[in-house]
């Protein structure tokens, strides 16, 4: 086996390997929030919430900078050119706490920190092949598989050094990254559809949406931006209010497990992110009244602020993608004259725009809605974008 061959085999394997960590985390995500809250009895939800809150305050006693987010990867990334990646299960493990017992967050901040960091340790093992292939070469099959199947052992960290800056070499391994990338990609979905997991996308109907309708279109984005805004200025107080509270860890945890519980007893379809509860737009809550349906996105931006400031972290595109579906169906509400599906489209955009980001927002959006409404969301993601970046700059 040449050197190329076996660093295409050993990449595509490891790969493969990120992309089933990956989805496994999300099937053990599913199938433990199922047994968790497959009964009805409040009392008996309470009670396991509670449990939940005594498993997260241990775990977080011998962790206390867990869980990691895809932003705290990137900054150790950046600062250190390199990830300590050997946390990266126990911080799977946080997460799936938190995210089990009913947390308002997502999984893709968790889930994204742990990819990030799986694959600095796949460059470092594919590395490590690089530059010992010769010595590899001379050991016997069963030592040299031994070596390079070992999680942590037989690693090289990066060198600005010794790393090859030759062109044709650098083009070669961007080359081989952006298919171990796809390989990965492909892994995941192929396991997460061998096992029937629940869609990310739910498709919210169809649009009979025409150009005279278009006028309504930067009303809503003005309104929706105006949301926005404030609703992340009234986040920012909180937040820095809270930090400047000394907060015991047992007290935080408490604290966040008390917020679960009331939504428990208020609202039981806003625990969790929200990713599996968009059909309620479209069955449930579709003959809701908009102030109803305005209700529930503040309890849910409610419910999600809380558990970020009090231990119970994650991401927090799903439960803003909800909010914000939530928010454009209010709007439909109050606006029947005008097709649905455009005012749900346009104000979701704006209110994830705004909190998150409008590449997120335009591209992320898109998958819920008819393929007539992607030139409205990718027009409204794009205004935005240029509109943040001309006050920015």
């Amino acid at each position: 086996m040449t050197k190329r061959l076996a660093l295409f085999s050993y990449g595509l394997i490891l790969s493969a390997v990120i992309g089933v960590i990956a989805a496994l985390f999300l099937i053990i995500e599913n199938l433990l929030s199922e047994l968790v809250w497959m009964t009805n009895n409040q009392l008996l939800q309470i009670l396991l919430v509670a449990v939940g809150g005594f498993i997260l305050y241990f775990l977080l006693k011998k962790w206390p900078d867990l869980p990691k987010t895809a932003h705290d990867s990137i900054v150790e990334l950046k600062t250190s050119q390199t990830i300590d990646y050997q946390d990266v299960f126990v911080n799977l493990l946080i997460t799936l706490v938190i995210l089990t017992f009913g947390a308002g967050v997502g999984p893709e901040a968790a889930l994204l920190s742990a990819i990030i960091s799986l694959s600095i340790w796949q460059a470092d093992n594919l590395r490590y092949l690089y530059f010992h292939y010769d010595e590899l070469k001379q050991l016997q099959f069963n030592e040299r598989m031994k070596r390079l199947f070992n999680p942590f052992a037989f690693r090289q960290k990066y060198d600005r050094e010794i790393a090859p800056k030759a062109i044709k070499i650098v083009r070669q391994k961007k080359l081989l990254y952006g298919i171990f990338t796809l390989n990965g990609v492909i892994s995941f979905g192929l396991l997460l559809r061998q096992t029937d997991q629940p869609s990310f996308v739910t498709k919210l109907g169809q649009t009979n949406w025409n150009v005279r309708q278009i006028w309504i279109v930067p009303i809503l984005m003005i309104l929706g931006i105006a949301f926005a805004r404030i609703c992340k200025l009234v986040y920012r107080f909180f937040t820095e209010r809270m930090s400047k509270i000394s907060f015991s860890l047992p007290t935080k945890v408490a604290v966040g497990t008390l917020g679960i519980i009331c939504i428990v007893l208020l609202e039981p379809e806003l625990l969790f992110s929200g990713q599996h509860s968009l059909h309620l737009l479209v069955s449930d809550w579709s003959q809701k009244t908009a102030l109803f349906l305005i209700g529930m996105a503040i309890l849910k931006l409610i419910f999600l602020s809380w558990c970020l400031n009090f231990n119970w972290r994650g991401g927090d595109i799903f439960p803003l993608t909800f909010a914000a579906m939530i928010l454009g169906f209010a709007a439909a509400q109050l606006l029947p004259n005008f097709d649905k599906l455009l005012v749900v489209a346009v104000v979701a955009t704006t209110v994830l725009s705004e909190m998150v980001s409008p590449i997120i927002g335009g591209i992320f959006l898109i998958f819920f809605f008819p393929i007539q409404l992607w030139v409205v969301i990718l027009l409204v993601a794009g205004l935005l974008y240029f509109f943040n970046k001309k006050v920015l700059s």
